[in-house]
């Protein structure tokens, strides 16, 4: 087909834009002015995944697919251009058969601009359904949290992130960074591999104080991002400048299977390095004369970070692996190892460094219908020495918002050992009191036959936290925002899951109420719930009551209730 090629120049913005004879855009060079920042993109998720490149002086800066609208645009999305600033830049997107009625630049590429600002930058964090305490990204999607580490005084939160659209793709590694793991600064994205054929999967994130890969430079340990790259294997960067800027490895893939996702950290026993990673590497044969996929997680170790020998292998879990060692809560001096993967789903046993041995089969660890993926921080201070966790809330899909999905709150883990064996209990961080607002304090209120009562309280953004004394009522619970949380005395079931939980008569039941999440912790995390809650659209109220006759009854024993902080509220 021959092609028409107009070069069109607009005075004032900087750029040309080259159109076939259907005026479809196709290419487009802007000058990024000093003071730009934001290379802005409209996105319209009713229209068709077109590929677009971002180039300067030859080099690829990023290959992404993007629904660029048209017309009016559900929203904008952005690419960090600060470091071009004073340079040119290349937009290349592929051709389509939609034909145009003229030529002109209608639409497309001729309405990305670059300037100081994006489109509702004003408004960002304050959406209506912008989860206030749980972390989520200005723009586009996000999911699994990836190289969680403290690192140079800063929590940093690296996570799968499509910048560019409402939905799962173009996976990068989004960064935000905290002092106090509430309060988050995101910062440009800090992983991406800019080919259509490549995407950076989930991974890890470790320091070498030892400097046993030779990494060190100028002084400098550098934080060490260990990802899937989807094109290659499992790849290595180093960032010299605390994770705002990463290099890659030149000796990658390190590692090449049929997997993905490495968690990294140093056993210090061992003297060596341990990276456990998922591997769908095997097939059985099943009785009907087909294969299936053996899911497993792999266990290799390296002196270097760089050479990796295989060691062993464990079947059952899915995906994003952790592996880590608790001492057991009351137990002075027992410890254990737990794995776990993406689902929840932990093994408890020993491990030699080498390989894992189970000592008790898989349990649940939360009973919700939105967690998954989570990871434990690296490096953190022994002053501290607690295993902090995020999550990602899966299916919390917040429509209409320029944004979707968001984070779990932070939990610190024990390992109990109770009714049914080891328990891996998250509860949230301590750091949450800092938050609180307007407290409320209700005891010993009495519980009789059919009854019931509204707290002093309603919001979207709330810590409660309740104490019953169990009695003899049939079941009881409360109703917040219209999130029903019943423990059935004659089952012993919580929320309907199987709970012979405890010999007292005491029940704690904490939760964590966001704009679009809710959180429930019993018994310290005992049973740990992730739920979807729209509490904008709900009718807001904490009800407490209980359930029998007669004289049947159940003692609230004490009701704290607090209004939440915004976590955004320095940056809206």
């Amino acid at each position: 087909m021959k092609h028409l090629l107009i070069s069109l120049c607009l005075c004032g913005l900087g750029f040309t834009i080259n159109t076939n004879l259907y005026g479809q855009a196709n290419t487009r060079e802007i000058n990024i002015k000093q003071g730009q920042t934001y290379l802005n993109f409209p996105v319209d998720e009713s229209n068709q995944l077109r590929k677009v490149r971002i180039m300067h002086d030859g080099k690829v800066l990023d290959e992404f697919t993007l629904r660029l609208a048209d017309t009016k645009p559900d929203f904008w999305t952005f690419f960090d251009v600060a470091p071009y600033q004073g340079k040119a830049i290349t937009l290349e997107m592929e051709e389509t058969d939609t034909q145009a009625e003229d030529i002109a630049p209608q639409g497309g590429l001729s309405k990305v601009y670059a300037d100081a600002h994006f489109p509702g930058q004003d408004s960002v964090y304050n959406e209506t359904l912008r989860p206030q305490v749980h972390f989520s990204s200005q723009r586009g999607w996000h999911n699994d949290p990836n190289g969680l580490i403290y690192y140079e005084d800063e929590y940093h939160l690296f996570y799968q992130h499509n910048p560019f659209g409402w939905s799962w793709g173009n996976m990068h590694w989004g960064h935000a960074v905290s002092k106090d793991l509430l309060h988050w600064k995101e910062l440009p994205d800090a992983l991406y591999t800019p080919n259509h054929d490549d995407m950076a999967f989930s991974g890890s994130a470790v320091v070498d104080p030892q400097n046993t890969a030779d990494f060190r430079k100028d002084g400098i340990d550098p934080l060490i991002a260990v990802y899937t790259s989807t094109g290659r294997g499992e790849c290595i960067a180093l960032s010299y400048d605390n994770g705002r800027t990463f290099e890659d490895y030149e000796g990658n893939p390190v590692v090449k299977h049929r997997g993905r996702d490495p968690k990294v950290f140093w056993y210090e026993p061992g003297n060596h390095w341990v990276m456990v990673l998922y591997d769908e590497s095997k097939m059985k044969e099943l009785s009907d004369g087909e294969e299936a996929m053996i899911r497993q997680h792999v266990i290799y170790t390296s002196p270097d970070l760089k050479d990796w020998t295989y060691q062993s292998n464990i079947s059952g879990l899915f995906e994003c692996p952790e592996l880590f060692e608790m001492q057991v809560e009351g137990e002075s001096g027992t410890t254990k190892w737990v794995m776990y993967g993406a689902d929840g789903k932990y093994l408890v046993g020993d491990f030699d460094g080498k390989k894992f041995i189970m000592e008790q089969n898989a349990k649940n660890y939360d009973y919700g219908r939105a967690f998954y993926a989570s990871q434990l921080y690296n490096n953190i201070p022994e002053s501290d020495g607690r295993h902090i966790q995020i999550g990602w809330g899966r299916g919390i899909d917040l429509e209409g918002m320029p944004f979707n999905q968001c984070m779990t709150f932070p939990t610190q883990l024990s390992l109990k050992s109770t009714f049914d064996g080891y328990r891996l209990c998250p509860r949230p961080v301590k750091e949450i009191t800092s938050l609180h607002q307007d407290e409320k304090v209700m005891e010993n209120i009495i519980l009789k036959g059919d009854t019931s009562f509204l707290a002093p309280v309603k919001g979207d953004l709330l810590h409660i936290i309740a104490e019953f004394e169990c009695g003899d009522s049939r079941d009881f619970g409360m109703n917040i925002n219209g999130y029903e949380l019943v423990y059935n005395n004659l089952f012993r079931e919580f929320k309907g899951e199987n709970y012979p939980a405890f010999e007292g008569e005491t029940l704690k039941v904490e939760v964590i109420v966001d704009k679009a999440i809710i959180e429930v912790f019993v018994n310290d995390g005992e049973l740990y719930f992730v739920d979807p809650l729209n509490s904008v659209e709900a009718k807001k109220g904490i009800k407490v009551f209980a359930n029998g006759g007669g004289d049947e009854k159940t003692i609230l024993k004490k009701l704290e209730m607090y209004q939440l902080d915004s976590v955004w509220k320095e940056n809206m």
